[in-house]
This record gives C-alpha cells, structure tokens and sequence, in this order.
C-alpha cells in the first residue's frame, strides 16, 4: 500500500513537472533565442533561499534570493548601470572558480545583473528581456576566461528574485 501510495506520488509529480514545462513552452518561454522552459519548470518547485553574501549550490540548480537594502550590500565592483528603483534591493552571490565558457542567468523579475570575474565586470555577451514567459523576466549570457566568478543583483523593487546560473557554452 505504501509502495502504491510513493508510485503515484511520483506518477503525479512527473506529471505536473512535464505539464509546466508543457505549459510554459506554450506561453512564449521557448518563443526567444534561448528557451527557458526547463527552468520555469523547476522555478515552480520549492527553491532553497540565499541571501547577499552565500554562495551559489550548483550551477543550474535555481535558487530564491533574499534581496536586502541595496546600501547595505559590498559590492565586488560597482554596479554597471545605476538602477531607478528606491528603494533599491540588492545581492551578492558567489560562484567560485569556474573555467572559461558562457554562462547564462535567468532572472525572474526585474533586476540589474552583473558578473565579476576576478573581481571585474565581464561584459555582456547577450541579454533578452522575455515577453509572455510568467515568471521569468530576461535572459543575460556572459562569456568568461575562467577564474574565480561573483554574481551581483542589483538596483530591484522587489525583495526576492528567482535566479538560475547555468553554463551553456
């Protein structure tokens, strides 16, 4: 009987993990150039919170990101745009030592996302902003030389942001 019971649990969450992938594809998530349906799927599962300061788990493992008052943030470098939201919330997250690829972010709400390599900003090598994808906001991709890599959050309204960092290149 439990043996049924854990069956169809499973049965039942494979179903509803397939059918949001389904459903996000459906509604524009694969529409850009980069899908980002297999994360809005797992976007909906529970996410394990960071906060300013933590680092990442796992590359393209999502996580849910407690933002705290943007003044109270240290910064690796400063930001590369000034945001316009105030108050503005913020964070700092670390990945460590990664070897050189393209790394691309997926940001659930509006944010300014920046990558430090050695402690320098690495430059954009693309950004889209996605249209009908419920629960993502943009895509930014960064191509890297390898090193050591913080992720900074900054300049959003909201105090959480979901966020998926995962190597693509």
């Amino acid at each position: 009987m439990i043996i049924a019971r854990w069956i169809a649990g499973v049965i039942f969450a494979s179903a509803a993990l397939g059918s949001s992938a389904s459903h996000a594809a459906a509604n524009g998530c694969d529409t850009g150039r980069w899908p980002v349906s297999p994360t809005v799927a797992k976007f909906n599962a529970a996410l394990p919170a960071l906060g300013s300061g933590d680092s990442l788990p796992a590359l393209g493992a999502p996580v849910m990101v407690n933002l705290v008052p943007q003044t109270e943030v240290s910064f690796v470098h400063a930001p590369a745009r000034q945001g316009k939201a105030n108050p503005a919330y913020a964070a700092v997250l670390k990945l460590g030592p990664e070897p050189a690829a393209t790394y691309q972010i997926i940001a659930s709400t509006g944010a300014w996302i920046d990558l430090a390599e050695n402690n320098d900003l690495t430059k954009s090598a693309g950004y889209e902003r996605v249209q009908d994808c419920p629960g993502v906001n943009k895509v930014v991709r960064f191509r890297t030389a390898g090193g050591p890599l913080t992720l900074q959050i900054s300049g959003s309204y909201g105090k959480t942001i979901k966020l998926a960092v995962e190597r693509v290149e």
